[in-house]
């Protein structure tokens, strides 16, 4: 009996740890209740808007309608998107960032380039709950300028303004061939508009209730406690 007891416990030890390592944001509202267009971020409470969302706007555009279609949203500052996009992947041996010097220009970088597939579930996660943007297509070409080889991504680009001369973007990339690596990438860098058909990042500071993640647990260890009690019964 004991060790079946302890076989539950086990059981319940592992599932509270996979539940401490959940990802750093969950799903929320971003318009109406339940259309789930948006992600909170739990460490500071903001509130971000799906990729994909604004992707048929330009970051003028988006601009413009901060007062009317976005009501409520705001551009974010460029430490709030570092700190989001680094919850994500630091800790990851892969993940690598830097800050370096471009003329008079300081500018922060972050990478993550991984073996095909080895995050695959922590991409499609990130993909489920910040949304994505329409596939990306990667090109190689040689010296004369000849197609080598090209390859379709699942994407999620977002752009961000720092201040009036620089700009930055993050990007998540996700090849349907396991042929090419999987990246993620966070870039500050002396840009204008870069928006292109790229969603602009939004934000707003609004605080929504998500469920607990741990409630689902104590009733799951509820339970467990009864069948551990009802097993004594029986001996």
């Amino acid at each position: 009996m004991l060790k079946k007891l302890a076989r539950v416990m086990g059981l319940s030890g592992l599932l509270l740890s996979a539940t401490t390592q959940a990802l750093p944001i969950v799903q929320a509202d971003a318009f109406i209740a339940g259309d789930n267009k948006a992600a909170l971020e739990t460490t500071t409470g903001l509130v971000w808007m799906d990729f994909g969302v604004n992707n048929h706007y330009s970051y003028t555009q988006v601009v413009g309608l901060l007062s009317t279609e976005y009501a409520g949203w705001r551009l974010p500052t460029a430490n709030e998107v570092n700190h989001l996009w680094v919850s994500l992947f630091d800790g990851l041996p892969e993940w690598f960032q830097s800050t370096a010097e471009a003329g008079s220009l300081s500018f922060t970088a972050g990478f993550l380039n991984s073996p095909a597939g080895k995050y695959e579930d922590l991409f499609n996660q990130i993909y489920e709950i910040l949304g994505q943007g329409p596939d990306s297509r990667s090109e190689v070409y040689d010296e004369h300028g000849n197609l080598v080889e090209s390859w379709t991504s699942k994407s999620a680009f977002g752009i961000f303004m720092k201040d009036a001369d620089t700009s930055g973007f993050v990007h998540l990339e996700n090849p349907y061939s396991n042929a090419y690596s999987d990246s993620a990438m966070y870039v500050e860098m002396y840009l204008t508009d870069i928006s292109y058909w790229h969603g602009t990042l939004l934000v707003k500071d609004d605080r929504v209730s998500v469920p607990e993640p741990a409630a689902p647990m104590l009733a799951l260890l509820g339970l467990m406690a009864l069948f551990a009690r009802r097993q004594l019964r029986r001996q």
